[in-house]
């Protein structure tokens, strides 16, 4: 994400589009309140859309301002204001005024409400990835205060989710693009999510280990690293939670197996081993089950995650950049044979020396699981297959 480009954007008086390719699949222009201009402001009403100024929630609620009624994870909608000395409060040259005015630290006493600009209430990006939350981290990168005006994007019949007129509005008015998976991509970079909470000695049949839990502020779960110490380059494993695999011995899978040998090379070289609560490629313990339901009626892992309505592999390995950041390790020895863990932690930064691949065990019931890995999901397991008899 080039950010001088986009402060370059901002200072011509020109929007960023903010693009939400998951949760809400549209766009909205977006930016900062402190400098809005009426002439800017105007431009923004093309998008059609519902203009709103977004500010942290809790500075809101310090300030006076206060909530309307909204589920769980919805956009979190606070009194609309217009500032005190506007007229009707709905040119632009008066929503500027407000906004700008609320930019500057003004409480609720210097507003009119019911007003003609919406505020919206941002909780951090860690806990909703939506635009509210996502453009008060992007003021807050490209050098300016934590206010943000937003409008949502609409093609010529209305429609939000138009990514053809999306990209068109942007080229024909050279307005730079990006995505919330960018902006919370920058924000993990750059910001602390997870602490060392605990770290107690962990004798095993494997070896002598520390396990360390972590307070978690990025995805909430309470991860665990099971490390072997002195490591200069540290081995390491990233591992995601199988109950049926790692604790019942299932034959479907590979990881209980993968498990045994990651700690038996941590135990001998030094490194760490990190336990991810990401059960079944990120979509649950229940529908895992549900999937292995469907294997069972023929059809292989990536089928059946899908049929359930989910990508074949959710996980999301920026937890995995953020504990190894809290354990300050940036250079690693992967053990894996995924090259998209390879790929994860590289963008964050972290250096891969070297990749280590890290074979289970392989069955005749595992067999189409380990080659729809292979071959779907591009697992480097050529070698295992080919070597098993």
């Amino acid at each position: 994400m080039d950010l001088e480009k986009l402060r370059k954007s901002i200072l011509e008086g020109k929007p960023i589009v903010l693009i939400d390719e998951d949760r809400e699949v549209e766009a909205d222009l977006v930016y900062p309140a402190e400098t809005i201009t009426p002439q800017t402001l105007n431009f923004m009403l093309q998008a059609k859309g519902m203009l709103c100024l977004a500010m942290d929630e809790e500075e809101a609620l310090r300030r006076g301002f206060f909530k309307l009624p909204s589920k769980d994870n919805e956009t979190n909608f606070l009194i609309s204001v217009d500032y005190k000395e506007t007229f009707t409060g709905i040119s632009a040259e008066e929503r500027a005024l407000t906004a700008k005015k609320i930019a500057e630290g003004l409480s609720i006493e210097h507003f009119r409400y019911p007003g003609h600009l919406h505020l919206l209430g941002g909780v951090g990006i860690n806990r909703r990835k939506g635009h509210t939350e996502a453009s008060l981290e992007l003021m807050e990168m490209l050098g300016f205060k934590r206010y943000a005006l937003i409008i949502e994007l609409l093609d010529e019949e209305g429609n939000s989710h138009n990514f053809e007129f999306i990209q068109n509005f942007a080229e024909k008015h050279e307005l730079p693009v990006i995505t919330i998976k960018e902006v919370l991509k920058e924000v993990v970079k750059r910001k602390n999510f997870v602490r060392v909470f605990a770290e107690a000695n962990l004798p095993s049949k494997y070896g002598a280990f520390k396990i360390v839990a972590f307070e978690n502020q990025l995805d909430f779960k309470e991860h665990i690293a099971i490390i072997k110490e002195p490591y200069d380059v540290p081995l390491v494993r990233i591992h995601s939670e199988c109950l049926t695999g790692d604790t019942l011995a299932s034959l479907k899978c590979d990881c209980g197996s993968q498990l045994a040998n990651a700690l038996k090379m941590i135990a001998q070289e030094g490194g760490i081993l990190l336990y991810l609560r990401q059960e079944g490629r990120g979509i649950g313990l229940k529908n895992k089950i549900k999937a292995y339901e469907l294997q069972d009626k023929g059809f292989d892992t990536v089928e059946a995650n899908k049929m359930l309505g989910f990508n074949e592999d959710e996980r999301d390995f920026s937890v995995a950049y953020q504990l190894l950041k809290a354990l300050g390790v940036s250079k690693v020895k992967l053990l894996t044979n995924n090259p998209g863990k390879v790929k994860a932690l590289e963008e964050f930064g972290i250096e891969v020396v070297e990749v280590i691949p890290i074979f289970g065990e392989v069955n005749k019931v595992n067999r189409p699981y380990l080659e729809a890995k292979m071959l779907k999901l591009g697992h480097n397991l050529k070698p295992l297959l080919e070597g098993e008899e």
